[in-house]
């Protein structure tokens, strides 16, 4: 470059007008907004609704037979199906805690032996010696067991696309 006092100028080092010789300008596409609202429809609600209904009696049924085991085996079914993450989640978190919730918290409110247990259980484990702290530790164990098992399936299973 000759001219020195041109350099770092507009026109310097010419390239020309790139916009005269390329491809024909398109418009830029319109940028994405973030939502955080559900993009599923009343009915998809309802089925989603229902189903979590009909998990949480069955996860109830089983909490009532002894079956513990039981939050880890929906968190691995809702975790197959091709729903986003989010959907999954509330899915289980909702299913556990309901399911389980009733049948710990019905026996322990109406003065059946559960009541005393979960007491005795919350003061072993070094926190106050309520009731409703035993209850909600076991509930924080289901959902626990739910949420974990929803991450190791995810993780495991091979990537496909996800329904929108």
């Amino acid at each position: 470059m000759a001219d020195f006092k041109r350099l770092g100028r507009r026109g310097a080092y010419r390239f020309g007008d790139l916009r005269q010789h390329g491809p024909s300008p398109r418009p830029a596409p319109a940028p994405r907004q973030p939502s955080f609202g559900s993009r599923q429809s009343r009915a998809g609600l309802i089925r989603w609704l229902g189903s979590c209904a009909a998990a949480a009696a069955l996860l109830g049924l089983g909490a009532w037979l002894g079956l513990w085991w039981l939050p880890f085996v929906a968190g691995v079914a809702a975790a197959l199906t091709p729903r986003r993450a989010r959907d999954v989640l509330g899915w289980v978190v909702l299913a556990v805690a309901a399911g389980w919730g009733v049948t710990l918290w019905v026996p322990a409110w109406s003065g059946a032996p559960a009541g005393a247990t979960a007491r005795v259980v919350a003061a072993l484990a070094g926190l106050p010696p309520f009731a409703a702290v035993g209850v909600v530790g076991t509930l924080l164990a289901g959902v626990l067991q739910g949420i974990v098992a929803v991450w190791a399936t995810r993780a495991l299973r091979p990537r496909s696309r996800t329904l929108p």
